[in-house]
C-alpha cells in the first residue's frame, strides 16, 4: 500500500552543525516497535500474518485465487499448541528474507495499492505475543521459492536483539509460498480461536481454517455501493466498521462531520479503496489524517443518500398506504425512534406521511381481530398500521345496526379495520389511507325482522322511519342502544306538550332547532338526493333520556356536509317548487298550439314559442323541475345553513315578461290569446279557432314585412343605393325616398 508520505521543506540556511537523527538498533527499540506497539498481543499477529498471506496470494493470482491456493491456517489445539499460517504466493528469495523480512520498516508493498501491507512490521508481529515477562520464544518461517525450501528461526539474542537464523535449506517440489508458525500457551488457545473468528470474518476469501470455525450466518438488512448494513448480533462486531482490502477497522464518528444519520450502534461495514485510509503502526486503529477523514465523510454521505433512495423504492412498492408503512417499518427496524421519525419527514408514499398509526383525520377507527364474535359498541382508538396486515377495511357513514350489517356482509370473525366518518369526508379519508379497497358497510340493508336486539341495552323509544318515497312515519319501537345510529333531540314547544304546543327538534350541535314539518321536509329531500335510504331508523331522544354513546350521531351532523356537497352554483334553475301549473293561462294556451301555427310568424315570436315549448316540456316531465342544487339549497335553508347563491331569475317570470313585450309590439296578439278579461281555459273548438286566428295574424305580419322589404328595395334603387352603402334601416330608406 502506498503510504502517501509527503516531502518536507528542509530549512538549512545559517546552520553551523548538522546531526542526522537515527534509530539505535537495540532491544529497547525493538520492544517498543513490536511488543510495546500492539495493544492486542494475540490479535496483532493473527491479523498481520493473515494479511501477508492475502497480499502474497493476490500478488501471484490477482483477485481470482484458485480454490486450492487459498491460504491456510492451522489453529492451536491442546494436542498441538502451535498456530501455523501457510500461503501459496511467490515465496521469498534468500536476499528478500535477509533484506526485507529480517529488517524493520523494510517492505516491497509501497509501490502500488494492490496490497494492504507497507509498514514493514507485520512479519515481525509474532514477537508481540512471544515476548513476555518470563522471557521470549521463537517462531519459524519457511519459504518455498525457486524449487528450494528454506526454514528460518526468528528469536531474541542474549542481549534481547532480534535475530534470524537459517536452519534448513533443501530442494522441494512443494507449492511456492511462506509458512509461519509459533507456539501458543495452552491458556491462550481458546482466545486464539475467538480472535480468528472476529478478525478473519472480514477477509474475502477467508483462509481455510483447521479446525474449522462455526461462522454465524450474517443477516443483511440492506446493501449498497461500498456498504452493507447487518442485523445486530449476527456478526462479530457492533457499530460502524470500515474495511480496507481485507482488514476491518472501527472508526470514531466524532472525527468526521456527519448529519447524524449514521449512529454508533449501526452495524454497517464500509469498503474503502486500498490507500485511501491511514492506519497506525500496529494497524489496530485508523490514523485520522485529512485524507482518511475525507474518505470516511464521503462513504457516510453516500451511505445516507443511498439508504434513503433504496428506502423510497421499497416504500413505493406498497399497494396502499398501510402496506407502505409496513414496508417502511421493516426496512427501518433497529434504526431508533429519532432517526425513523426523521426519515418519515423525507420518505413518503405518493406524497402521504408514513405514520405509525392509521390516519384518523375526520375519522374514527377500531380494530376487530380474528375470531371476534361480538362487540359492545364502537370504541374509537389508535390502530397501528402493522396490525392491519391482511385485514379487511370496512367504512361506515351512518352507524345503525352495525352488528347486523357485519352479519349480512359475512365479516363476523374476520380481521377488520373499522373506519367511521361522515359521508362528506369519505373521499378525503380514503385518500389519506391511499385509496385501498374497502367494504361499504352502509350498503348492507338490515330489514326490521333481521335487526338484532341484544338484551340489556334494548329500550322503548319514539322513532322516525324513512318510508318508500321519502315520507316519514313516527312510531314507538324497541331500540338497541348499543347498536348506534342516527338520532334527533325532541324539545317541547312554547306551550308545553300537555297544551298541544308544537315540537321542535335539535338535529345538529351548532344549529338552531327546526320544526317537525321542516324536519320531515329535510328528510324527504335527503331521500330524493340519495343521502338517506329507505328503512333508516332515526331515534327521537327526549331531554330526560340518558345520553347516548359515541356510536350515535345527530341526524344532520352528517347530512349538512352531504347537502352542501350537492350544491353546485352553476346549476341553480330558479324553478324550485315550480311546476307546469305555475304558467299563466295565456302561456299554457300558446304551449298547446301546433308548430305550424307559427310557420310565418316573425322571428322574435317564433323564438318565444320555442323557448316556451322547451320549458313547458321540462315542467310537464317532472312534478318539479328543480335540480339537485335547488333541492339541497332549500333543505339547507330550512336548517339555517347559509349558502352563497348567485342571482338567478325564474324562467317562468322571464317568459311572462317576454309575452307582455310581444303583446305591446303586436297589437292583435293579446286580443287573440285573451279575448276578454275573464279569460280561462277554452274547450278544444275554441282552441282550434284561436290557432286559426293566430295563424292568419302571423300570415298578415309576414305579408306586411315582405311588402316593406319590397318598398325598401325600390327606394334604394330610386336613391341609387347599392349593397355597399351603410344604410340598414328600412324606415330611413323609405323616408329618404319620400
Amino acid at each position: 500500500m502506498k503510504l502517501g508520505l509527503q516531502e518536507h521543506v528542509d530549512v538549512a540556511s545559517g546552520v553551523q552543525d548538522e546531526v542526522a537523527i537515527s534509530f539505535e538498533a537495540n532491544a529497547v527499540a525493538f520492544y517498543a516497535q513490536i511488543s510495546g506497539l500492539a495493544k492486542d498481543k494475540i490479535g496483532y499477529p493473527m491479523r498481520e500474518l493473515t494479511t501477508n498471506m492475502w497480499d502474497g496470494s493476490r500478488l501471484k493470482y490477482g483477485d481470482n485465487i484458485p480454490e486450492d491456493k487459498i491460504p491456510q491456517i492451522t489453529l492451536p489445539t491442546p494436542l498441538n499448541p502451535t498456530i501455523t499460517f501457510r500461503d501459496f504466493g511467490p515465496g521469498m528469495s534468500p536476499e528478500d528474507m535477509k533484506n526485507v523480512y529480517a529488517r524493520l520498516y523494510a517492505s516491497t508493498k509501497r509501490d502500488s495499492n494492490n496490497q494492504v501491507g507497507g509498514w514493514g512490521l507485520g512479519s515481525k508481529s509474532p514477537y508481540a505475543y512471544l515476548i513476555s515477562d518470563n522471557g521470549s520464544g521463537s517462531y519459524t518461517v519457511t519459504s518455498y521459492h525457486g524449487g528450494m525450501m528454506r526454514t528460518y528461526v526468528l528469536s531474541l539474542s542474549q542481549s534481547g536483539a532480534p535475530t534470524m537464523r537459517l536452519l534448513i535449506e533443501a530442494p522441494s517440489d512443494a507449492d511456492t509460498g511462506l509458512e509461519v508458525s509459533f507456539p501458543v500457551r495452552r491458556e491462550d488457545i481458546a482466545e486464539f480461536h475467538d480472535r480468528a473468528r472476529q478478525i478473519l470474518w472480514s477477509f474475502e476469501p477467508r483462509p481455510k481454517i483447521t479446525p474449522s470455525l462455526n461462522w454465524k450466518e450474517p443477516v443483511v438488512l440492506s446493501q449498497g455501493d461500498n456498504w452493507t448494513r447487518y442485523k445486530p448480533h449476527t456478526i462479530p462486531f457492533s457499530g460502524p466498521r470500515v474495511r480496507m482490502g481485507c482488514v476491518m477497522y472501527p472508526f470514531d464518528l466524532r472525527q468526521i462531520k456527519t448529519s447524524g444519520f449514521l449512529d454508533y450502534n449501526d452495524c454497517v461495514l464500509f469498503d474503502a479503496p486500498i490507500g485511501s485510509l491511514k492506519v497506525t503502526l500496529s494497524r489496530e486503529e485508523l490514523a485520522y489524517d485529512d485524507n482518511t477523514k475525507a474518505t470516511l465523510t464521503r462513504l457516510v454521505q453516500e451511505y445516507e443518500s443511498n439508504f434513503i433512495t433504496q428506502l423510497q423504492g421499497i416504500v413505493d412498492r406498497g399497494e396502499d398506504l398501510l402496506e407502505a408503512v409496513e414496508l417502511f417499518e421493516d426496512a427501518t427496524e433497529n434504526l431508533g425512534v429519532s432517526r425513523v421519525d426523521s426519515l418519515r419527514n423525507v420518505v413518503k408514499w405518493k406524497g402521504l406521511f408514513l405514520g405509525t398509526n392509521v390516519p384518523k383525520r375526520n375519522a374514527k377507527t377500531m380494530m376487530l381481530d380474528e375470531d371476534w364474535a361480538q362487540f359492545d359498541k364502537f370504541e374509537d382508538c389508535g390502530v397501528r398500521c402493522r396490525h392491519v396486515r391482511d385485514a379487511k377495511i370496512v367504512i361506515e357513514h351512518n352507524p345503525s345496526y352495525s352488528f347486523s350489517r357485519f352479519q349480512l356482509a359475512g365479516l363476523v370473525g374476520q380481521k377488520v379495520l373499522w373506519v367511521r366518518c361522515k359521508r362528506a369526508f369519505r373521499e378525503q379519508v380514503l385518500a389519506d389511507l391511499g385509496n385501498p379497497e374497502v367494504i361499504e358497510l352502509d350498503t348492507f340493508k338490515v330489514p326490521a325482522s333481521a335487526r338484532v336486539k341484544r338484551g340489556k341495552t334494548v329500550r322503548r323509544r319514539r322513532t322516525l322511519l324513512v318510508l318508500d318515497g321519502g315520507s316519514v312515519a313516527m312510531n314507538q319501537e324497541d331500540v338497541d342502544l348499543a347498536e348506534g345510529g342516527l338520532y334527533v333531540i325532541r324539545q317541547a314547544g312554547a306551550y308545553g306538550r300537555r297544551r298541544g304546543g308544537s315540537d321542535f327538534y335539535r338535529v345538529s350541535e351548532d344549529r338552531s332547532n327546526i320544526s317537525a314539518s321542516s324536519l320531515k321536509q329535510v328528510i324527504s329531500t335527503s331521500y330524493e338526493l340519495g343521502l338517506i335510504e329507505e328503512g333508516t331508523l332515526i331515534v327521537v331522544q327526549n331531554e330526560e333520556h340518558a345520553a347516548l354513546g359515541d356510536n350515535w350521531t345527530l341526524l344532520c351532523e352528517d347530512l349538512i356536509p352531504d347537502l352542501q356537497a350537492k350544491v353546485d352554483v352553476r346549476t341553480f334553475t330558479g324553478l324550485h317548487k315550480k311546476s307546469f301549473s305555475d304558467l299563466d293561462n295565456p302561456l299554457k294556451n300558446i304551449f298547446g298550439m301546433r308548430a305550424e301555427t307559427f310557420a310565418n310568424a316573425p322571428e322574435d315570436l317564433l323564438a318565444f314559442k320555442g323557448e316556451l315549448a322547451t320549458l313547458g316540456t321540462t315542467l310537464k316531465a317532472q312534478s318539479h323541475a328543480e335540480t339537485d342544487t335547488d333541492k339541497a339549497y332549500a333543505a339547507l335553508g330550512q336548517l339555517g345553513v347559509h349558502v352563497e347563491k348567485p342571482e338567478v331569475h325564474c324562467p317562468i317570470d322571464a317568459l311572462e315578461r317576454r309575452y307582455r313585450e310581444l303583446c305591446a309590439k303586436y297589437n292583435l296578439l293579446k286580443l287573440i290569446i285573451e279575448p276578454n278579461p275573464y279569460y280561462s281555459y277554452r274547450d278544444r273548438a275554441d282552441a282550434r279557432t284561436t290557432e286559426l286566428q293566430l295563424k292568419a295574424y302571423c300570415d298578415l305580419l309576414n305579408a306586411e314585412q315582405q311588402l316593406r322589404q319590397q318598398q325598401a328595395a325600390a327606394a334604394r334603387e330610386q336613391l341609387g343605393l347599392n349593397d355597399n352603402n351603410q344604410v340598414v334601416d328600412e324606415e330611413v330608406v323609405l323616408d329618404q325616398a319620400a
